[in-house]
């Protein structure tokens, strides 16, 4: 009783600690997922806001390729980008600067007389690279209002195909911390958007302080970017220190990522405020269950004399019983079932097929030639010989739910339980074969082989209940079984 105890406590806290450490392994699971969709659905909606900004100035560029770059400074032009600048929310502006960096073009009311943009980073870099792909820098601050702004410039050539200026669009800062805002996330989660190039070009919740800042020394891009372009991972920031479950995403056509990221000490509170009452109630339940087994165990302490006798008549009964038992039902010589037992289990079986409308097959099994056997090697042989055939067909048949008797003498049957006759000729079949192949010597047989053979017959039915239907299957196993000999021996025969 006190092992039982023990063994129900050590239970009750082993699995409660499984189903605690299965319940944070789902939860962190959950937020792994719910991070790396997140991420996915943001990188989308950048991708979208990029591409509809790579769109139009790749339009604007189209128009000053087929007009040339004069075309920039004509009112028309000027009110194209402006009502291009409109369809947009996220557009802050659209610019075209020729290649000292001179405003040409403006979609905003004011162009400085004198401004010049070439100091700037996109434009110093168009003019040293002749790529025609759109480029996306840091994050800058506009010298027409002040705000801050993402740059996505494209380099303008001439005829030629040198230098001619930058077609620039710029993207507001505002509409990305907008678009995070509407998410309702805790106040240490994060929402980020980075460059390739490992700069910050925002990141909610943190300050305007951290745009720009490189993460070069983030896991993001130390090693997980290096496995794969998406998916979850668990690390500390680079920026603040706080160990987050962050999701992350590459864009396909921009050099961005996107990532997610849930307060992993956030985590550990939610998911332990929600099983705090479930570890009370087991740990409750385990004092209770302690308790009780005190209890129980002075009651045990105070009868275990009396148990103790108990249980040993209770063993002696059951042993009794069970040797009882199987002198019953059980052939003493050959370890079979005896012809009682399989009569009793042929009745069940063929209870079962009236109700499963399946068939039951009955073979009838005899040794040739055995008297002659017994007259030759004397009646000590005789058993043993019974005893090698009936260890060969409980070992040929292969089968739990098939009953093998010793039906009486040298004579044998073999129950099958859901068998038609096709089956029940190849067991009957493999039953002959398997005694022959054992070459058991058998010089007085009256078959040329000289070993003990096997004669069988067999015989199938669909149980309609019928009360003799019993007797009526051993009788047709039997005649088959009587035309087996008749025809020679050795073979397996069946009633047409």
């Amino acid at each position: 009783m006190t092992l039982f105890l023990m063994i129900t406590v050590f239970a009750v806290v082993v699995i409660n600690i499984f189903t605690l450490w299965g319940s944070w392994q789902h939860n962190q699971k959950v937020r792994e997922d719910d991070a790396r969709n997140l991420s996915v659905s943001l990188a989308k909606q950048a991708e979208d806001a990029f591409l509809q900004v790579d769109i139009t100035l790749a339009d604007a560029v189209r128009q000053l390729s087929l007009n040339g770059l004069e075309y920039a400074s004509t009112p028309v032009f000027a009110y194209q980008l402006k009502e291009q600048q409109g369809k947009l929310r996220q557009l802050h502006g659209l610019f075209i600067y020729d290649a000292q960096g001179r405003w040409l073009a403006t979609s905003g009311n004011y162009a400085p007389a004198k401004g010049s943009n070439a100091d700037r980073d996109y434009f110093v870099w168009h003019r040293t690279h002749d790529d025609s792909r759109v480029r996306i820098g840091r994050v800058i601050r506009s010298r027409s209002t002040g705000d801050l702004v993402i740059p996505v410039s494209l380099r303008l050539n001439d005829a030629t195909g040198n230098f001619a200026g930058v077609a620039l669009a710029t993207v507001k800062v505002d509409y990305f911390r907008q678009f995070y805002s509407y998410y309702t996330l805790g106040e240490r989660d994060v929402l980020g958007l980075i460059l390739a190039d490992t700069s910050v070009l925002y990141i909610r919740p943190f300050p305007d302080t951290a745009i720009n800042k490189s993460l070069s020394s983030s896991p993001l891009f130390t090693t997980v970017l290096k496995t794969s372009s998406s998916g979850s991972a668990t690390w500390r920031s680079a920026l603040d220190g706080v160990e987050r479950v962050y999701g992350y995403a590459r864009l396909e056509q921009y050099p961005l990522i996107v990532t997610a990221g849930y307060d992993l000490d956030k985590i550990h509170e939610d998911w332990f405020a929600a099983n705090i009452i479930d570890v009370l109630l087991n740990l409750i339940l385990l004092v209770m269950i302690s308790g009780m087994g005190m209890v129980v165990l002075r009651q045990v302490k105070k009868n275990v004399k009396n148990q103790l006798e108990l249980t040993q008549i209770r063993d002696e009964l059951t042993t009794i019983n069970h040797t009882l038992q199987s002198l019953a039902l059980i052939d003493g010589l050959t370890g079979l079932a005896n012809r009682r037992q399989f009569d009793a289990m042929l009745d069940q079986i063929l209870k079962r097929s009236q109700k499963s409308g399946e068939p039951v097959s009955l073979i009838m099994i005899d040794i040739d030639f055995f008297k002659r056997y017994n007259d030759t090697y004397g009646h000590v042989a005789g058993d043993s010989c019974l005893q090698r055939v009936s260890t060969i067909l409980k070992e040929m048949t292969q089968r739990q739910d098939a009953v093998v008797a010793r039906y009486g003498g040298e004579e044998f049957a073999i129950i099958l339980p859901f068998t038609g006759k096709n089956d029940a000729k190849k067991v009957a079949e493999r039953a002959v074969n398997a005694v022959l192949a054992a070459r058991i010597p058998h010089e007085s047989s009256g078959l040329p082989e000289h070993v003990v053979t096997l004669s069988a017959g067999y015989s199938s039915l669909i149980s309609d209940g019928h009360p003799d239907e019993a007797q009526r299957l051993r009788q047709q196993a039997d005649k088959a079984l009587y035309e087996a000999k008749n025809k020679g021996r050795n073979r397996v025969h069946v009633l047409i």
